[in-house]
């Protein structure tokens, strides 16, 4: 028994330890659902799951760099849409006069959304504007500019290559959910491994601070933005890929859906805490919610109202633990 508490103490001393509520959310949720459907532990259904939270997992992931570091970025819905509508009409009809194989369509269009990221990034950090109103008038624009280029109708006829990325698998594994596992993987070294991680959660927890320290505050703000655009693009182009092929309204709502992810794994909303695997949870959470509830026939307007249930009594004890651990 004594071990038992020597182990919890450890724990709770953890960055880890605020998630155990997910944790055990997930593992209840599961239990429950695989009572009444005995395919929903299966691998077919779990790569299901992993292939239908693709892209909200990256937008999450996106999404998790403003957030981390302290700011907000409502505009990775469009960007995603973006994303996947410039890529598509670069490598099949052609963007004002640009046209290129795949591989080129995938570059331009990333580096289109790079360019809205840089215009994000530079006005939060160097106005006062707050990031909401920012991100959310962006958020508008660049839906606007995805229906003029898209002449306001889908893009399709997409190259077997580009298709590939949302059909093809290896060794049963979708390429896209390998896609998703390597970015998760690429985002959890660079938070945790590195000093422009460091720097990111210094930024969130006391800007003041760091700014006292030495640590160039306005640049690290303004490339959050910048990796969150790319990200988004990324996200865009799988979705894209999967669909086969690109609408202007595609990803309408996703940022709600990131929001969710992050807030249920645990990055705080005011900056300066969260982990990648806290995020992978929470995505994986809302992914299994409409899952399962799909399996025992509930409808879609119940999913919402237990998502946002669960959402809210995720982020509860995700604080109340927090608070707990200070003790």
């Amino acid at each position: 028994m004594a071990g038992l508490r020597k182990i919890i103490g450890k724990m709770r001393n953890t960055k880890y330890w605020e998630l155990s509520g997910l944790i055990v959310l997930i593992i209840t949720y599961s239990f429950i659902i695989q009572l009444n459907n005995k395919t929903f532990l299966s691998f077919a259904n779990i790569i299901n799951i992993l292939s239908q939270i693709v892209v909200f997992g990256i937008l999450s992931c996106a999404l998790a760099f403003p957030m981390i570091n302290g700011t907000f970025d409502l505009s990775i819905s469009s960007l995603c849409a973006l994303g996947g509508t410039t890529s598509a009409l670069i490598c099949t009809k052609g963007l004002y006069g640009i046209k290129l194989p795949f591989a080129g369509a995938i570059i331009v269009s990333i580096l289109i959304c790079a360019m809205f990221g840089a215009i994000n990034g530079t006005i939060i950090s160097r106005t006062k504007i707050p990031p909401f109103i920012v991100t959310l008038g962006m958020d508008i624009t660049i839906r606007g500019v995805v229906y003029i280029v898209s002449n306001n109708s889908p893009v399709g006829y997409l190259p077997p290559e580009y298709l590939a990325l949302g059909s093809s698998t290896i060794y049963k594994i979708p390429i896209s959910v390998l896609i998703m596992a390597l970015i998760f993987l690429i985002v959890s070294l660079v938070l945790g491994r590195t000093s422009y991680g460091r720097k990111i959660y210094a930024n969130g927890g006391n800007y003041e601070a760091s700014y006292i320290s030495g640590v160039n505050v306005k640049g690290i703000r303004f490339s959050t933005y910048v990796i969150s655009a790319v990200l988004a693009a990324i996200a865009g182009i799988l979705m894209t890929a999967r669909v086969g092929s690109a609408t202007p309204n595609a990803a309408d709502s996703y940022a709600t859906t990131a929001i969710s992810s992050c807030a249920m794994g645990g990055v705080s909303l005011s900056g300066g805490t969260g982990t990648v695997l806290g995020i992978f949870l929470g995505s994986a959470m809302m992914g299994m919610i409409t899952n399962g509830m799909n399996l025992m026939r509930i409808g879609s307007n119940w999913q919402m109202i237990m998502k946002g249930a669960l959402m809210i009594g995720a982020v509860f004890y995700s604080m109340w633990i927090t608070n707990t651990s200070k003790r």
